[in-house]
C-alpha cells in the first residue's frame, strides 16, 4: 500500500489519450439513468438473467441480511471493502427484485447511502494518500445512485450529489493539481483504482457538476493513459495476480463505465496488452490453483475480474476461467453476461508462455489437474521493470512500490504441492516497508528477509541485496514441444555489465532444470538457494530428497561435480517498535500506544492464512572457488530417473539447440518404487546447517 512523498516531480513527456473525442462525447451526453454499465432498455434483460441465477440470489439475499457498519474488529481495508460490495448487493437486488424483498433492499441501501453521506470522510488510513479507500466507496455509491436513481426522492438525490462532490470530486481535483501529490503519477493498482473511483464519481454526477467532473474526467484519464501501458504488449501486471485482479476491475469498471456512458473508452479499451491480460491470469497460476506470488502478491486472486473482459472482448479463455465464479462479484457477471461458451478441451492451450511486460516465463507439461497427469510448473521472473519501458526506472513515479529483490527468483509445482515456494509479502505494518529508500535499494524495505534477494531463490552475490529497479530480461526462450526455457540476463540486477550473469530455466519434460553461468570477472562469495515448506528425508553431498504425504521431491546438482548442498532455516524473524501508528495500514491502535511489529514466521501460508503452515527450509549451494556453471535438476512427484537433461551452455540455448535428456546413475535418485527412506543414502549432518543471517552473510544481505 502506497505512501505519498512531498518532492516536486516534473511531468514525464509522454503519448497520451486524445481529447477532441472526450470533449465530443461529453457535448453530445444527455442524462438519463442508469447509464452506468447499463442503460434502462437493459434492465429488464439484467433483471430476468438475475432472477434465473440462484447462486446471485442466494448472495444478495445473505448481503442482506448482514449488518451494514461491520464488525470493528475487522482490518480497516476489510471493513470498508465489505461495507461498499454489501451496498452495491443491496442496491442491484432492489433493481431486480419486487415485493417485500425489494423495500426491505431498498431501505437497506437508503441506509447505507445515508450512513456513507453522513461520514467525515471516506479515506480512513492516514497513511494512504491516494483515493484507495475511497474509490471503493465511491464506486458503490456512485452505482446505487445511478441504478435506483428513479427510487430516490430529490432531497435523498441531492444527500448524495453532494457527498460524492464533498468526498470525492473536490479533494481529487486539489489532488490532481498538487504538483507534490505522487500518487497520480503512480503507475501501480493504488493509481489506478484511485483513479476509476473518481472517473466513476465524476460521471454520475456529471449534469449536477459539469465542471468539475469534466476536469476529472480529464484528469483521470491522463493519470491511467500510462498506467494502461505497463500491461504492454502481452498483458502481465508488474505487481502480481492479487494485485492484478484489483487493478483489472477497476480498469474494467472505467472502461465499461466510459462506454455505457459516452458509447466509447476514449482509447483506453485500445491500449496494448489490455485485452490479452486474460492470459496473465491463465498461465500465471499452477496445477492446483495457486497463483505464482511474486512481488508483495499472494497466492490467491479474484478471477472474477475477468467478468468483463470475456463479455467484452469475447475471449473463449477469459470466460472459461470464469464459468465457475461463485463470489461477490456476481451482479458484474449478470450485467455483463453475453460471453462466449466453450470447453476446455476446445481452448487448445498452449503450454508454455512468455510475458515480456512482466519478464515472466511460465511453463508446464500437461494442463490437467488430475495427479495421474503427473501435472508439472515453473514460472520464473526476471526484472520488475520491462526492458521496453522507456524512461529512468529510478523515477519515484515508476517505482513498482510492491516489487521485491527477486531478479531470478522461481517457483516449481507438483500435482498437489508448492516444492519450490517464494514466501511472498510481509507484513505491511512493519516500519518502513514501503520506503525504498532514496536511491529505491536502501530503505528500511530491504532489512526484512522477504523482500531481499537472499529471501528469494535466486542468487545472493557477496552478501548484497539485488539492485531492485534494474532490467533483467528475458533474451531467448522457446514455448513449444517437448523442451521449453528462458533464458535471463541478471547482471544489470548485480550492477555488473550485460551478459555476466545468466539464468536459464528449461521444462524437459517434467523435469525442471535451473542453469546459472556467471563470466569470468564475476568474483567473491556466490550462494545458489531455494525455498521449501517440504520435509527432508535424505541429504547427500549433490542429492536432497524431501516429501509432502505421499509425494516426493529430488533435486540434484548436474554440474560443477565439487558442489554440495547445505540445508537449514531461514533467519528468525525480527521484531521492530512502530513509531508513529497513524503509518500503519491495518491495525486500529490508539495514538501514543507503543507497539511493535514482528516480520512474519518462516511459515508457508496454508488454506489462505498467511504463515500458519509448514515450516519453510533453505537449500543452498556456496558455488566452488573458479565455476563458472551451475545446474542444478528439480524432480517433482518422480517416479522414473533413467535421464536427465544433459548440461549444455546457455548460449547453445539461444542458438536454439534444443535441451536434450542423457543418462545419469539411477541409484543416486529417490524414486517412487523406494518411497520409503529405506536404502537412501544417509543424511549427512554436516548439510544440515542452520544459517542464521546474523551470524552467516551468505545467508543475509549487508546494506
Amino acid at each position: 500500500m502506497p505512501f505519498d512523498s512531498a518532492r516536486f516531480l516534473e511531468a514525464e513527456e509522454r503519448d497520451g489519450p486524445d481529447f477532441q473525442p472526450v470533449e465530443a462525447a461529453i457535448a453530445e451526453f444527455r442524462s438519463g439513468h442508469p447509464y452506468l454499465l447499463f442503460d434502462k432498455r437493459a434492465t429488464s434483460r439484467i433483471r430476468q438473467r438475475a432472477n434465473l441465477n440462484p447462486k446471485l440470489l442466494a448472495r444478495l439475499e445473505a448481503s442482506l441480511r448482514e449488518k451494514g457498519s461491520g464488525s470493528v474488529k475487522q482490518e480497516l481495508r476489510t471493513r470498508i471493502k465489505r461495507q461498499a460490495r454489501r451496498l452495491i448487493h443491496t442496491s442491484f437486488l432492489a433493481l431486480i427484485s419486487d415485493g417485500t424483498t425489494r423495500e426491505d433492499a431498498l431501505q437497506a441501501t437508503r441506509d447505507a447511502l445515508s450512513g456513507f453521506a453522513a461520514e467525515t470522510s471516506w479515506k480512513a488510513r492516514p497513511v494512504i494518500k491516494s483515493f484507495l479507500d475511497c474509490a471503493e466507496i465511491a464506486v458503490a455509491v456512485s452505482l446505487a445512485y445511478d441504478w435506483l436513481y428513479d427510487e430516490l426522492s430529490d432531497d435523498e438525490r441531492q444527500v448524495i450529489e453532494e457527498s460524492l462532490f464533498r468526498h470525492v470530486l473536490e479533494p481529487a481535483l486539489a489532488a490532481y493539481n498538487d504538483r507534490f501529490a505522487l500518487w497520480p503519477k503512480r503507475r501501480d493498482n493504488c493509481t489506478l483504482v484511485s483513479n476509476s473511483g473518481i472517473l466513476v464519481a465524476s460521471l454520475a454526477v456529471l449534469e449536477r457538476y459539469p465542471e468539475a467532473s469534466i476536469q476529472l474526467i480529464r484528469k483521470s484519464l491522463s493519470s491511467s493513459w500510462s498506467i494502461f501501458s505497463a500491461l504492454a504488449p502481452d498483458g502481465a501486471w508488474p505487481e502480481g495476480l492479487s494485485y492484478w485482479s484489483l487493478a483489472m476491475r477497476y480498469a474494467s469498471l472505467m472502461v465499461a463505465a466510459l462506454e455505457s456512458t459516452f458509447g466509447q473508452s476514449l482509447g483506453l479499451a485500445d491500449r496494448p496488452g489490455f485485452a490479452q491480460t486474460g492470459d496473465f491470469a491463465l498461465h500465471a497460476v499452477g496445477p492446483f490453483g495457486a497463483a505464482f506470488n511474486f512481488g508483495d502478491s499472494e497466492h490467491q486472486f479474484d478471477v472474477s475480474t475477468l467478468t468483463w473482459f470475456a463479455h467484452r472482448f469475447k475471449r473463449p479463455i477469459d470466460a472459461w476461467l470464469i464459468d465457475a465464479y461463485e463470489g461477490w462479484y456476481l451482479p458484474f457477471s449478470v450485467i455483463w453476461g453475453d460471453r462466449p461458451k466453450t470447453h476446455s478441451t476446445a481452448l487448445n492451450l498452449p503450454t508454455g508462455k512468455v510475458f515480456h511486460s512482466g519478464n515472466l516465463a511460465c511453463f508446464r507439461n500437461t494442463w490437467s489437474k488430475d495427479p495421474t497427469a503427473r501435472p508439472v510448473y515453473v514460472a520464473i521472473k526476471g526484472g520488475n521493470v520491462p526492458a521496453s519501458r522507456v524512461g529512468a526506472s529510478s523515477r519515484p513515479e515508476n517505482l513498482i512500490l510492491h516489487a521485491q529483490a527477486d531478479a531470478g527468483s522461481f517457483i516449481v509445482d507438483g500435482a498437489r504441492h508448492r516444492w519450490i515456494i517464494d514466501l511472498g509479502p510481509d507484513d505491511y505494518d512493519l516500519p518502513g516497508y514501503f520506503d525504498h529508500g532514496t536511491d529505491h535499494s536502501s530503505g528500511p524495505r530491504w532489512r526484512y528477509y522477504r523482500t531481499q534477494a537472499a529471501g528469494h531463490n535466486t542468487l545472493v552475490i557477496d552478501g548484497r541485496n539485488q539492485i531492485p529497479t534494474a532490467r533483467a530480461p528475458i533474451i531467448g526462450n522457446c514455448v513449444d514441444g517437448h523442451c521449453k526455457w528462458a533464458v535471463f540476463d541478471l547482471s544489470a540486477a548485480y550492477g555488473r555489465p550485460a551478459g555476466s550473469i545468466r539464468r536459464g530455466a528449461a521444462l524437459v519434460g517434467r523435469q525442471v532444470l535451473i542453469q546459472d553461468e556467471i563470466g569470468s570477472e564475476i568474483a567473491g562469495t556466490i550462494v545458489w538457494s531455494v525455498h521449501t515448506s517440504a520435509e527432508p528425508v535424505a541429504v547427500a553431498r549433490s542429492v536432497v530428497r524431501f516429501r509432502m504425504g505421499d509425494d516426493r521431491f529430488v533435486v540434484r546438482i548436474l554440474e560443477p561435480e565439487g558442489a554440495r548442498f547445505e540445508l537449514g532455516f531461514p533467519p528468525e524473524p525480527r521484531s521492530f517498535p512502530v513509531a508513529d501508528v497513524r503509518q500503519l495500514h491495518g491495525l486500529s491502535v490508539l495514538a501514543g500506544e507503543a507497539i511493535r511489529i514482528s516480520e512474519l514466521p518462516r511459515r508457508a501460508d496454508d488454506k489462505g492464512k498467511r504463515a500458519v503452515g509448514a515450516l519453510i527450509r533453505r537449500l543452498q549451494i556456496v558455488w566452488p572457488t573458479g565455476t563458472r556453471r551451475l545446474s542444478v535438476l528439480f524432480l517433482p512427484d518422480y517416479d522414473s530417473d533413467d535421464s536427465a537433461p544433459l548440461v549444455t551452455p546457455l548460449n547453445e540455448w539461444l542458438a536454439r539447440r534444443p535441451v536434450r535428456l542423457a543418462p545419469h546413475p539411477r541409484s543416486e535418485y529417490w524414486t517412487h518404487s523406494n518411497r520409503d527412506a529405506e536404502g537412501a543414502p544417509p543424511v549427512d549432518a554436516g548439510l544440515l546447517a542452520s544459517l542464521p543471517a546474523e551470524r552467516d552473510a551468505r545467508a543475509g544481505i549487508s546494506l
